[in-house]
């Protein structure tokens, strides 16, 4: 298969069908081993001889696939973009024959052909389309069966579907033998030949999406044209539904994270009215399962229209093993975890960490940049995260450096700071979990472009603009109205992405070219937003101190002064970024008690007050306008581990090798503990108090140095288990 030049072998399309069954037969001799590459633009289902190839669904991985020439956008971009097509690999040994076989694949629309949501633009590339290789391999001699214009298609049983909205199904157009040899294909027209993607080919490494696992539906109400379910949790995927009537029926069901006053379903949090995420199934034969098989969907209540009744709700996203645990006497940490891990995992499609799973879909750099330190300490993601790194650099400028505020790029409004510094911080935050060098060695070019870009959209050292016509935001998502300024949050990243390539050129023994630039850029910082008379910055509003504090700007009076605010004020003021940054640093110096207040608060704004409201995920906004699977709040979530339980990397450690165990004991919290299973092993760390006294129980894997910390002493720590017991002083 290594010596097939993809670009060489012919794509084919059904036409302008949007989901067409294909097929071919083809004759093999004997042979040992047989394998597949193939790729169906946007998605497909494979099949050979009868039998269902894998039990990945929704593949392949999302890309920004070929040139789409200048695209109508909702926010102009004139950038040049990289293209790159992936293609799924599968052993097919167990599935041939000696003899005649058959293949047959479904093409399902997925981002290629996503026409109805238009909000960010025409974003269309075409219609579906295939190509195959099939090597059939019997000692030194290697055979070869590719797409071309044998291949004969029909117009399949998905009539309709759209990744956003959803399917319409017609069983009277289903097949179920079509990819065995000897089918009877008369009246089956020939595939044309479709244009090769001008984009690269790579192999697709990253998990695919599966059904992970299934939740039993409760029914709530009755109507007189339908039943209303909860599945227990906002969850993503669908309604495995199994008909009841007589053969020819319809069925229909509607999806929604929320309910009205009245019962009925809510789609205000959704996408709106014209955006309802639904699926139908004509011409129903008695006893079939229905279920969409190009989408998924994003909800908690379905309702069902239709002799129909649920079997189970089927959860449907990026297999990603979670490899992480945490637990406390603190209801709200705990919520606050398994609904970061909830979200986390409810996002994360096609090879894309999103924004959310209904509305967007989109994989917004802000979000994702945010995210990815606490994406990466709890769940397996290094695969996922290393093909998004990708996406992101495919969407950055050659020439100017801009970086989007997607990726793949799919429009979208954002800020070159906390957007565009995706394409240096998911990369440092790769290196440091997993410390693979080469990820820093090969987007490096990058960086320093981005950096020169930002440069280029500066005056008198900030950040003030981005693309003409674009939001250029600072902060997202904040309680009351933005008003921390703009080109501050932009030139904080800024500032810590200079700081975050300074580390890169040591780790890669370069020079590190923006010294001078750096400390100019910091000094601007003060010069236009540090009040001397009031000791803050832009006036403290909305975490604005903690900004600065973070960067090394403020001084100790001014962390003592930040401290007290959230302190008496028990909720946050602060936006998306600046959520994370307030614990960050209020754990980093000393005011633990004051981060563990404010992430188990349930005043409004805070966590404990979502998870008041009945939430199993997060929200978008504090107060619950729109989404409610949205991960970017639960950024701070890895404090429980980097703050709370008090898990550090040594400053040249990596894949957490070297690390410093320093818990932290706070008022209200007698009994935590949690796991991460990094690169180099497993580390656990646990405490409870009682009697007057706290016993401190480490799990710390064979391949990992570490050391205990506790008022300010240093024990040493083995692989294995250790246990550390203290008198606490009254």
């Amino acid at each position: 298969m290594e010596r097939i030049d993809f670009k060489q072998i012919q794509w084919v399309r059904g036409g302008k069908c949007e989901a067409p069954y294909m097929r071919k037969e083809f004759t093999v001799k004997q042979f040992q081993k047989a394998e597949i590459a193939i790729c169906g633009l946007g998605l497909f289902q494979l099949f050979i001889n009868g039998k269902r190839v894998s039990d990945d669904v929704l593949v392949p991985a999302w890309s920004d696939y070929e040139d789409r020439g200048r695209p109508r956008l909702l926010w102009p971009i004139n950038d040049t973009f990289t293209h790159r097509i992936y293609y799924v690999r599968y052993d097919i040994t167990s599935y041939l024959a000696e003899g005649k076989n058959a293949i047959g694949i479904v093409l399902g629309n997925g981002m290629y052909n996503q026409r109805v949501k238009t909000l960010e633009g025409d974003l269309w590339y075409n219609y579906p389309k295939l190509m195959f290789a099939i090597a059939v391999g019997s000692g030194a001699d290697t055979e070869y069966i590719t797409s071309d214009q044998s291949i004969k298609w029909r117009q399949s049983h998905i009539i309709e579907n759209n990744i956003y909205i959803g399917e319409v199904h017609d069983f009277t157009q289903k097949l179920l033998d079509f990819s065995l040899p000897g089918f009877d294909d008369t009246g089956w027209e020939r595939v044309d030949l479709a244009e090769t993607p001008n984009g690269e080919f790579n192999e697709q490494r990253c998990p695919t999406d599966k059904r992970i696992r299934s939740l039993k539906p409760v029914l709530l109400q009755t109507r007189s044209d339908s039943k209303i379910y909860d599945c227990g949790e906002n969850t993503v995927g669908w309604a495995k539904l199994k008909y009841t009537g007589p053969d020819g029926g319809r069925v229909k069901v509607v999806y929604a994270e929320e309910l009205e006053s009245d019962g009925s379903l809510s789609f205000a949090t959704t996408g709106g009215e014209e955006q309802i995420q639904q699926d139908q199934f004509i011409n129903v034969p008695a006893g079939s399962i229905c279920e969409p098989e190009f989408t998924w969907h994003g909800y908690r209540y379905f309702q069902v229209y239709g002799e129909a009744e649920p079997e189970e709700c089927v959860i449907v996203h990026t297999d990603l093993p979670v490899t992480s645990t945490f637990s406390s006497d603190s209801d709200v940490l705990n919520w606050l975890y398994q609904a970061t891990v909830n979200t986390f995992l409810c996002n994360v499609h096609l090879g894309v960490p999103s924004d959310c799973p209904h509305r967007e879909r989109l994989g917004y750099t802000g979000d994702g940049q945010l995210f990815c330190d606490t994406g990466m300490l709890l769940a397996d993601s290094r695969l996922l995260y290393e093909k998004w790194i990708q996406d992101i650099a495919d969407g950055q400028d050659p020439d100017t450096g801009h970086v989007q505020h997607t990726a793949p790029f799919a429009g979208g409004g954002g800020g070159p700071g906390g957007w565009g510094c995706a394409i240096v911080e998911v990369p440092y935050q790769y290196y440091r979990h997993y410390g693979d060098k080469s990820i820093l060695e090969k987007y490096y070019p990058n960086m320093l472009k981005y950096i020169d870009y930002l440069e280029l959209r500066s005056e008198n050292g900030l950040v003030v603009a981005e693309e003409p016509g674009g939001w250029c935001l600072g902060d997202w998502c904040t309680p009351d109205p933005i008003a921390i300024p703009e080109p501050f949050i932009n030139t904080y990243f800024y500032v810590k992405s200079m700081e975050q390539i300074r580390y890169i050129s040591e780790v890669l023994d370069k020079p590190f070219p923006f010294e001078k630039r750096l400390e100019m850029v910091k000094q601007a910082l003060i010069d236009h937003y540090y009040d001397p008379d009031e000791n803050s910055f832009c006036g403290s509003i909305q975490g604005a101190d903690v900004f600065a504090l973070d960067l090394g700007l403020g001084n100790q009076e001014l962390l003592e002064k930040v401290a007290q605010k959230y302190s008496e004020a028990e909720c946050f003021d602060t936006g998306i970024f600046g959520t994370d940054v307030l614990i960050k640093v209020l754990f980093e110096n000393g005011y633990a008690q004051t981060a563990f207040d404010l992430l188990t608060s349930e005043k409004y704004p805070s966590f404990g007050h979502i998870k008041n409201q009945g939430a199993t995920t997060l929200w978008e906004y504090w107060d619950g306008r729109k989404s409610h699977n949205h991960p970017m709040f639960g950024a701070c979530t890895k404090y429980l581990f980097y703050g709370l339980l008090g898990i550090k990397q040594k400053p040249n450690s990596t894949g957490f090798k070297d690390v410093i165990i320093a818990p932290v004991l706070v008022k209200g919290l007698e009994k935590v503990s949690g796991a991460i299973t990094a690169a180099a092993g497993k580390i656990a760390v646990g405490y409870g108090i009682e009697d007057g006294r706290v016993e401190f129980t480490l799990e710390i894997g064979s391949d990992i140095r570490a050391e205990f910390r506790f008022k300010d002493k240093t024990f040493p720590v083995k692989p294995g288990v250790n246990t550390f017991d203290f008198e606490l002083s009254s």
